[in-house]
């Protein structure tokens, strides 16, 4: 054979394993982004605990992809993940546990908007869907309190370094800014922070608590009822474990008086309220919250939405969630009529 027709079945054997390779490599991608998760997802050692999961899950119907993507899809973050999958294959320990990232955190949340939009439109319409800027860079609040790490343990729970890695400064001279300014319009409390994309389906209730020193969530029976107090007597409780998830962040000072620091435990005529008694779980919106108990007017004869309390205006010296009789009535409490 000639030197030319050595090349060129050199050259036409090269074109066929490289057209083989690519038809492979194509072919698998397409596999594993179609197929059965437990064919492909499961087929990784990594995955098989995230796959017993979410076979349990109230997800279960959805496949991996429509929430993690796939390996056909390829976006630069897409493609970053893929590689990275497969570095940490042949690196990681046996007993190393696979976490989201915050950016991953982020990408997933976008999912969560496509198949819950009302949920989401609630979401964002609540102060939970408040900023890193909004937190973090309140002069006011920033002057009165030194922010510290356990800032992050409700304000940025799935944040990739520590308080100070986040903030220019931590004093309450100032001034503040924030170190990664891309950081300025993320959400701080993102829908994990209390929700699982594997929570188990025989649950009976979505919510749980992200735990930013364990990186694990944690479902309401075993999250703590925090015993309160109101001065020497102890604040009756509502039975409703989602009280628990909202004193976690909305929590008393160490004294645990009521009141005290962020908590807003109910007492007065509404002790032993669950705050999702009148607040909707995303929104937070209590606007309808009196008509769902009470008639048009109260015992007194009072439309309950027409007294001076906050639920009337934020200006009023009467917190509608420690307001009693005796605050409106001269430290007395009226006779029914």
């Amino acid at each position: 054979m000639s030197p030319g027709g050595q090349k060129k079945l050199a050259l036409a054997g090269a074109l066929y394993v490289a057209g083989f390779l690519v038809s492979a490599a194509v072919g698998s991608l397409g596999y594993f982004h179609f197929g059965r998760p437990d064919r492909t997802c499961a087929s990784c050692h990594e995955m098989t605990g995230a796959h017993a999961a979410w076979s349990g899950s109230v997800h279960s119907t959805l496949h991996c992809r429509e929430c993690h993507g796939g390996s056909l899809t390829l976006d630069a973050h897409a493609l970053r993940a893929h590689v990275n999958r497969v570095v940490r294959h042949f690196t990681r320990t046996p007993d190393e546990v696979i976490r989201l990232k915050e950016d991953d955190v982020l990408r997933l949340q976008a999912s969560c908007q496509r198949c819950h939009p009302q949920s989401a439109a609630d979401w964002k319409a609540s102060g939970h869907a408040s900023t890193y800027a909004r937190f973090f860079l309140d002069e006011t609040h920033n002057r009165k309190e030194r922010m510290a790490a356990d800032c992050l343990r409700c304000h940025g729970m799935f944040f990739d370094g520590d308080i100070e890695d986040l903030v220019s400064t931590v004093s309450t001279a100032g001034p503040w800014s924030l170190k990664n300014p891309a950081k300025a319009g993320e959400p701080a409390i993102p829908c994990l922070a209390c929700h699982q994309v594997h929570a188990p389906a025989s649950d009976g209730r979505s919510a749980l608590l992200y735990v930013r020193r364990e990186k694990a969530s944690f479902p309401l029976a075993v999250l703590p009822a925090v015993p309160l107090m109101h001065g020497n007597s102890t604040v009756r409780l509502s039975p409703d474990p989602r009280q628990r998830l909202c004193v976690q962040c909305h929590a008393p000072e160490a004294s645990r008086q009521v009141g005290t620091s962020d908590d807003r435990t109910p007492i007065g005529v509404h002790e032993g309220l669950s705050c999702l008694d009148c607040h909707r779980g995303h929104s937070n919106s209590a606007r309808a919250s009196c008509a769902s108990c009470h008639p048009g007017s109260s015992h007194c004869g009072i439309d309950v939405e027409k007294m001076d309390t906050t639920f009337l205006s934020a200006t009023s010296r009467h917190n509608v969630h420690r307001v009693s009789c005796e605050d409106c009535h001269g430290g007395v409490r009226p006779a029914k009529r």
